[in-house]
């Protein structure tokens, strides 16, 4: 799977003045997250009266662009805009988000779909 990332103008980059107004992004793999010590670009911690907040590592997000990006190269992409920066770090993100609202069991219990599971294949 890719994604596309649209830019808000073209660019042009390199001695060969390369231009391009998108950025193309693989999926990463196991191999990215896992087994590089990457980890999530971002996560929640505990904020200001009990709220949680969302905390990017910009360290990371650009361990993964320099992973991820099939179009035009990471090479190329020093220039854009700090408003294209965050979209492409949105796009980047948006890999390690959930689409699903909850990975907790609806009994509460991980054991319970486990052993569920267990005796449905029996």
């Amino acid at each position: 799977m890719q994604t596309t990332v649209k830019l808000s103008r073209t660019y042009h980059a390199g001695v060969e003045n390369k231009a391009f107004d998108t950025i193309t992004l693989r999926e990463p793999t196991f191999a990215d997250t896992h087994m590089s010590g990457l980890g999530k670009p971002q996560e929640f911690q505990p904020g200001p009266r009990g709220t949680n907040m969302l905390v990017s590592y910009p360290d990371v997000v650009d361990a993964y662009a320099q992973r991820l990006i099939v179009e035009p190269g990471y090479e190329y992409i020093s220039r854009i805009s700090a408003l294209d920066a965050l979209a492409l770090e949105r796009a980047i993100c948006s890999f390690f988000l959930h689409t699903e609202q909850s990975g907790t069991p609806p009994t509460g219990s991980s054991s319970n779909s486990v052993s569920a599971a267990t005796t449905s294949n029996e």
